[in-house]
């Protein structure tokens, strides 16, 4: 309505079988911006709530057929639940108490004058949107710390910077670049809640897990029976549900070209078109896209727009994959460690050395994903207490590379000791100096686990690897 921040147009359903009672408040409502469908029966109604969610049904209590108070507690079905307003030619005090002990939010006598109705339809709305708001800012509380940038590292210190840069400029277009599992969905939401628009809507969607038109239809939306199968009553975009808050478009160098089309004119002129719809739309939104491809080869060989990149590529920020930033990954660790722990409620005190070596000296394809997937493992595995080597996955791609040989040299015995335990000694120290005490690289080299490693290095009295810069958590 008018003056009410409501997050897309609110929606009312008007059930009553006579028309001019139903045309009369589509008409009343319509004029305040509120989208208004109608039903001549309670059964038609029900059908209409079980396709779709509303704000508010306005119920007649006398329908043929049906007793609309018969009919009030599946109109509230979904969630959240519609909030129902009973109308009835016959106010009695037993009819009001029974309907609001059935859940009605209020009872109007007809006739009805339309700043009664619109008095109610205010009232209504502006309880939704404060229980909305509360339970945003319960989620948000259970979420703050998921949707945290952790990390002290110089690479993803950059990302925070450049994050309260564009927050700043809550309309810009912004482009996230990086390999999968980075975190660019996690950095889109930062972006989100440092800016203006954080108490707006955030809505993703992956514009590779849609065919053209699908994902077309889910954007802009549609008008009634604009295609074969489409919903008869239309259906908003997301363009339109996120009105005053943040669009995500992850892996936006999947988009065909003919919808990259599309989104070049809504970037242009800030408004669209629904599917089968001749009016403009105004689009208030900031567009966030991601992509994990090199957008400009991609231009080159023509698989993008140029004009389409230039628009996104407004203000760019990259994600460093984590083997850019190893310096950050005990501190993850520690920090999925806890999070994880306190959802399976188990009471995890932290990681073994060697478990945290394990960590640190993997490469980390997957990037913070993966490692987020490892410490969840390991906490199924592990009952209780420190996260010990035995407690994470098998990591796979551990293949060794040429710099993983050790040179073909002689290895002298003393005369006096030429056993094989002499040998072994020798053979595991120059292995552990060759791999500069990579402890996992000795390990595949040798032939044995990293426990078994260990275990010879206390035999033979080998000392302690090179001391190196510790992240305190």
């Amino acid at each position: 309505m008018k003056n009410l921040s409501f997050p897309g147009l609110p929606r009312v359903l008007v059930v009553d079988d006579e028309e001019g009672v139903r045309e009369g408040l589509r008409t009343m409502l319509q004029r305040e911006g509120v989208h208004v469908e109608t039903a001549g029966s309670a059964e038609d109604g029900v059908r209409r709530v079980e396709d779709r969610s509303y704000d508010v049904v306005f119920l007649d209590i006398n329908l043929p057929g049906a007793d609309g108070l018969s009919m009030l507690g599946k109109l509230r079905r979904g969630s959240p639940a519609a909030d129902v307003v009973i109308l009835t030619g016959y106010g009695t005090v037993a009819n009001t108490v029974e309907a609001m002990r059935k859940g009605a939010s209020d009872v109007i006598e007809k006739p009805f004058s339309s700043d009664r109705i619109l008095a109610v339809v205010r009232r209504v709305l502006e309880t939704r949107q404060l229980k909305n708001e509360l339970t945003w800012l319960q989620d948000r509380v259970r979420e703050l710390t998921a949707t945290e940038l952790v990390g002290l590292s110089p690479a993803i210190r950059e990302v925070q910077t450049r994050i309260d840069q564009v927050a700043h400029a809550p309309d810009t277009t912004v482009l996230i670049t990086g390999q999968s599992g980075t975190g660019k969905e996690l950095v889109a939401r930062c972006i989100h809640e440092r800016s203006a628009r954080r108490h707006g809507p955030f809505v993703a969607i992956n514009c590779a897990a849609l065919t053209e038109s699908l994902l077309e239809a889910e954007l802009f939306g549609y008008e009634p029976g604009a295609f074969t199968g489409a919903q008869k009553e239309g259906k908003d975009g997301l363009f339109a549900v996120a009105a005053g808050g943040t669009l995500f478009l992850d892996e936006i160098g999947e988009m065909e070209p003919s919808l990259q089309a599309k989104l070049l004119r809504v970037l242009q002129e800030r408004s669209f078109r629904r599917v089968g719809g001749v009016q403009d739309i105004p689009a208030d939104v900031r567009i966030v896209a991601s992509t994990n491809r090199d957008l400009r080869q991609m231009v080159q060989i023509g698989r993008f727009r140029e004009d389409l990149f230039y628009r996104l590529n407004v203000m760019t920020v990259h994600v460093p994959p984590l083997a850019e930033r190893a310096a950050d990954v005990p501190l993850l660790s520690h920090f999925f460690l806890d999070q994880i722990g306190r959802q399976m409620g188990k009471a995890l005190s932290g990681f073994t050395e060697e478990a945290m070596e394990t960590l640190c000296e993997y490469s980390w394809p997957g990037n913070v994903r993966e490692l987020r997937n490892a410490i969840e493992h390991a906490c199924i595995i592990c009952p209780s207490g420190m996260i010990d080597e035995i407690h994470l996955p098998k990591f796979t791609g551990g293949i060794l590379d040429g710099s993983d040989q050790i040179e073909r040299a002689a290895v002298v015995l003393d005369a006096q000791d030429r056993s094989i335990r002499a040998l072994e000694s020798q053979l595991v120290a120059r292995v552990l100096d060759e791999t500069q005490w990579n402890i996992s690289k000795a390990a595949a080299i040798l032939g044995i686990n990293r426990t078994t490693l260990y275990n010879k290095i206390r035999l033979y009295d080998l000392g302690k690897r090179p001391m190196r810069a510790k992240v305190i958590v």
